[in-house]
């Protein structure tokens, strides 16, 4: 749930602020990160839908009669009454940014920090365990593992957690898991797959 505006960002850490407490005081914290992930998910699945619900030209009570249709039922009622409380405040434009917002701060409340992966192919479990557990060793936190299949690497692995590399206290670790990528990589090419980025 990245690429959302800073200012965009700003504004959505003051719904997330109020959903989160909310949703934590109901036990529902971590429901609620799935279901706004979900939603994104259905957003950029429908691209009108997402459209309509921004638009300027579309009155509150049109965009709420939407909201309830297409959600009371399917999600929690603490996910759907956020969004009326939203779309009453003219920002359901900002939903992808307030669900980046809650997102992050959740991860802080948890303890979780992000780790960015960029690999040549996709990591095997084992290899994805390992480097949770490597990051989790060097961070003192819970990792959730973003990972990108980036071609251009050709073998290894590039980690990189809260804005900065891993530094080489790992090193030893990283370049064993980037050798066991670079023989995958090279299995892989010899048996005629190929990989796109994301």
């Amino acid at each position: 749930m990245a690429n959302v505006d800073d200012r965009d960002l700003a504004i959505g850490r003051l719904y997330a602020a109020a959903m989160l407490a909310l949703g934590e005081e109901r036990g529902e914290g971590d429901a609620l990160l799935e279901e706004l992930q979900d939603l994104v998910a259905f957003l950029d699945q429908n691209p009108k839908i997402e459209a309509f619900l921004a638009s300027p030209l579309v009155d509150v009570e049109g965009r709420a009669r939407v909201i309830e249709e297409l959600f009371r039922g399917r999600a929690s009622d603490l996910l759907v009454d956020s969004l009326q409380v939203i779309n009453r405040k003219g920002r359901i434009g900002q939903i992808r940014a307030i669900a980046e917002a809650y997102r992050q701060a959740l991860r802080d409340r948890r303890g979780w920090v992000d780790a960015e992966v960029r690999t040549a192919v996709p990591l095997s479990a084992e290899l994805r365990a390992r480097l949770a557990d490597a990051v989790a060793e060097f961070t003192g936190k819970q990792p959730t593992l973003i990972e990108r299949i980036d071609p251009s690497l050709i073998g290894g692995m590039v980690v990189e957690v809260e804005g900065k590399k891993i530094d080489a206290s790992l090193a030893s670790r990283l370049r064993a898991m980037s050798e066991a990528l670079l023989a995958r990589a090279a299995r892989e090419m010899h048996s005629g797959r190929a990989y796109v980025a994301e």
